[in-house]
């Protein structure tokens, strides 16, 4: 990396962070102040703990508002260096507008890696981590912990180590109590469960029964129930696709597939996984020709009023186009990636009529 990579790298990086921070502290701001809504003294979700969930959430909206810092950053990193006709000077010595954009998207290949980095191995995890805290703060009948999800349903407590969806679950533990006696009359551990019109089907089931005179155990393929767990339980503690890494979305969506169930929901924030840090790299090309365009002419207030106009479309494109591929049949690679592809055209198109 020569000098000038160097100074055109620290120029357009300082930008893209002070912008993303920016976004995120305003974001998570006005967050804490809706969160202060559900804040309940008859539970255990007070202020500190609003405060904490909104932390826990902070990785989830960093990685969801870095396609837009990276264009509005951009846009004030190179057109501070346009102002002060350094971009001229560069010009000047023999650097084309296309070894400038290509500096700039190296750039962003570091950046886009990073973000992947954020959006699989941080994000998920800190975002389950958050609803799960907050449903333990402001529930009685139900406990999310290390051992997955405890649920007390009447005589019964259930664990369930995964609740994928609201027709999937892995690892239930089911412990009938006897409180007129005092101890457990029974318990049963299931592989997985999986819901049906009637009711649920549990497989590779082990079961114990608790005698006064000993244990019986019996071993069952499968079973059939009408109930399982609370409905109210299962709307709150289910697994959300954002909420979930790509390989576990791909095993998820592979077992649906296996079992025709649908999993257009999951499809689509799989490949979300991969074309959020790409779109990095689209948000750079977008903003070069705005800033070779208007070079000195035009003020940090403008090219910051582009950058946010570009980003809130580009962001309701993109969630509007998941939204229409749900409900008509989109396949999620195309829902996914036309947003992309048709931005990124744009810029292409663009950056062809710059000399």
């Amino acid at each position: 990396m020569n000098l000038l990579e160097r100074y055109l790298w620290k120029s357009v990086l300082s930008s893209i962070l002070i912008t993303w921070l920016s976004l995120a502290l305003l974001d998570r701001f006005f967050a804490l102040l809706g969160e202060f809504g559900d804040v309940n003294p008859e539970t255990q979700y007070g202020n500190l703990q609003a405060l904490y969930y909104i932390l826990l959430g902070t990785p989830r909206v960093l990685y969801d508002y870095f396609p837009t810092a990276t264009l509005i950053g951009s846009l004030l990193g190179l057109g501070n260096l346009a102002a002060n006709s350094e971009l001229t000077a560069m010009r000047a010595a023999g650097i084309s507008i296309k070894q400038i954009v290509m500096m700039t998207l190296k750039l962003g290949l570091v950046l886009v890696v990073l973000v992947f980095i954020l959006g699989e191995w941080v994000a998920p995890h800190t975002e389950l981590s958050a609803s799960s805290f907050k449903l333990r703060m402001q529930q009685k009948q139900l406990a999310i912990g290390n051992q997955g999800i405890w649920v007390k349903d009447g005589n019964r407590i259930l664990n369930i180590a995964k609740l994928w969806s609201e027709k999937k679950l892995e690892g239930v533990s089911i412990y009938e109590v006897n409180p007129d006696a005092g101890r457990i009359d029974s318990i049963t551990h299931a592989a997985s469960a999986e819901r049906d019109n009637d009711g649920w089907m549990l497989y590779d089931i082990n079961r114990k029964h608790i005698q006064t005179d000993g244990v019986a155990q019996e071993s069952l393929p499968q079973e059939h129930v009408s109930r399982l767990i609370p409905e109210q339980v299962l709307a709150i503690a289910a697994v959300k696709p954002n909420q979930l890494a790509a390989s576990e979305l791909a095993d998820f969506i592979r077992h649906q597939r296996e079992n025709d169930l649908s999993s257009e929901r999951f499809e689509q924030a799989f490949w979300q996984h991969f074309t959020t840090p790409l779109s990095t790299l689209v948000m750079l090309i977008i903003a070069a020709p705005f800033v070779f365009s208007f070079q000195r002419n035009a003020g940090s207030g403008q090219r910051v009023f582009i950058g946010i106009l570009i980003g809130i479309v580009f962001f309701l494109f993109n969630r509007l186009f998941a939204s229409v591929g749900i409900v008509y049949g989109i396949p999620a690679l195309l829902a996914a990636t036309l947003p992309l592809l048709v931005f990124l055209a744009g810029g292409l198109w663009m950056l062809r009529g710059l000399r």
